[in-house]
């Protein structure tokens, strides 16, 4: 009886200890602070992977990019999808990169014929470039500067997001615009 009480002692100890220095935001459990997310105005990491459809998306430093990343299993990235889809549809031809990073799920088969990039993010690479926390989370980008970032969704945040869209294509030449995505060789 003695050693159960010891034990269980111990495993409340460690729980509490646990819960006092991690967070459910980070779930590590480390005495480290993270690295602060990028926020306005500082610098995009760059970073080139395969898209689920098997091309090369490159987030390079030129360029407008809307980038955000969501989880299939999240509801509020499920609500923003026809907001997003439609601001992609909207600025397709105007030399906007969109591209959504899937964290921790895939997307659904029946999204063959998105207007946006799909990329997965398996190895976790992506999700500690940017520092996601949570997700949903929005990055307009802007030759290789973080213009606008948002870290949650509400109801008409399209109109925001085409504002900040607008204001980065304002200052974008046309000269030079590429698309984020090439085939692959």
């Amino acid at each position: 009886m003695k050693r159960l009480a010891i034990v269980f002692f111990i495993v409340l100890t460690a729980a509490l200890f646990y819960r006092s220095f991690g967070s459910a935001e980070t779930g590590t459990g480390s005495l480290t602070l993270p690295q602060p997310a990028p926020n306005v105005g500082d610098h995009a990491p760059g970073f080139e992977v395969e898209s689920v459809d098997g091309r090369n998306f490159e987030l390079a430093d030129h360029g407008v990019y809307v980038l955000t990343f969501w989880s299939t299993l999240n509801k509020d990235s499920n609500e923003a999808v026809p907001g997003f889809e439609a601001l992609a549809r909207k600025y397709k031809d105007d030399g906007v990169s969109f591209a959504v990073v899937y964290v921790n799920s895939a997307p659904s088969n029946d999204d063959d014929d998105v207007p946006y990039t799909m990329l997965l993010d398996s190895t976790g690479e992506l999700v500690s470039k940017y520092n996601v926390k949570r997700v949903p989370r929005l990055f307009v980008v802007e030759d290789g500067t973080i213009r606008y970032a948002q870290d949650y969704y509400y109801e008409g945040y399209e109109k925001t997001l085409e504002n900040a869209i607008d204001e980065a294509l304002a200052k974008e030449p046309e000269k030079g615009r590429q698309s984020a995505l090439r085939k692959q060789e």
